[in-house]
């Protein structure tokens, strides 16, 4: 019985194999005569006309190239006006602000007797025409506070043209702001017009001109508070200066040197304008 036991076992692995090697070979089989039904299936497929893809596709890029050249572009100015709605007119409900807590709040907690003394005029201009400018440069390098300059990078118009429309919004709020204070100076206050007009335009330009610097040399998280600081030692130099000279300047004396002086200051800001859209590196300081 031992004997025909050790004699079943190797019959039965010899129909085990047998039927792996058939199961094999069928599935084999199964598998070529799958690849010939497909080479026969891909061999009756028409393959596309080459030429034809070709030549429709050129013209569909034609289409296109001749759709965006007539594609009407944005000029600058369109784009000033356009971000008006967005951003100018924030500006200016800014400077509006100021302009009604410079000419309405401080009068009326003050009293208006204060313009009729000129040493107490001539501060309160030169105070807050520094004061004018500082109201738009939460506006400037925003972005860059933010952490959002790369979306900002990729607008239709480049970083430096924006830039260049929000100043301009910014100078046509502050010469508003200027003339605003100007007209109400020259009704209530004791102040001549020329000593006036000198009061407001020196510290502004001065600021402007300081500031603008700052904005080309100066990250962004840095700018705002180095322009407050300037305006408060500005402001502090001129309190320090109405001591000595409480009319600013000598009276009945033509302020020439004082109006040469402000020529100057307006031409180191255009000269400041210009390289900081031209030559400086904004766009790097954004991003430190």
């Amino acid at each position: 019985m031992q004997n025909m036991k050790d004699v079943k076992k190797p019959e039965g692995k010899a129909e085990e194999s047998s039927k792996r090697k058939f199961g094999k070979r069928v599935s084999d089989n199964t598998t070529e005569e799958i690849r010939i039904r497909l080479r026969s299936s891909m061999g009756e497929m028409s393959l596309p006309d080459a030429g034809e893809g070709l030549s429709r596709l050129l013209r569909m890029a034609r289409e296109e190239t001749a759709g965006s050249q007539r594609r009407e572009r944005l000029s600058f100015w369109r784009f000033f006006i356009i971000q008006g709605k967005y951003l100018g007119w924030k500006i200016w409900a800014t400077q509006f602000c100021c302009l009604f807590f410079i000419t309405v709040l401080v009068p009326r907690i003050l009293g208006t007797n204060f313009l009729s003394i000129p040493a107490y005029t001539v501060k309160y201009l030169c105070a807050f025409s520094c004061f004018i400018f500082l109201s738009g440069v939460p506006f400037l390098g925003r972005a860059g506070r933010y952490k959002m300059y790369e979306l900002e990078s990729a607008a239709y118009f480049s970083p430096k043209r924006l830039l260049a429309v929000k100043l301009l919004w910014m100078g046509a709020g502050n010469v508003c702001m200027l003339a605003g204070l100007f007209i109400f100076m020259t009704r209530f206050a004791s102040l001549e017009s020329i000593r006036t007009a000198v009061c407001l335009v020196l510290p502004f330009l001065l600021t402007a001109a300081v500031c603008l610097y700052f904005l080309s040399h100066m990250s962004a998280d840095r700018f705002p508070a180095a322009c407050a600081l300037f305006c408060g030692a500005v402001f502090l130099c001129i309190m320090v200066w109405s001591e000595r000279q409480p009319y600013l300047y000598p009276e009945h004396v033509f302020p020439v040197g004082l109006l040469a002086l402000a020529a100057g200051l307006a031409l180191l800001c255009i000269y400041q304008l210009w390289f900081l859209l031209n030559r400086s590196d904004y766009e790097e300081l954004q991003l430190v």
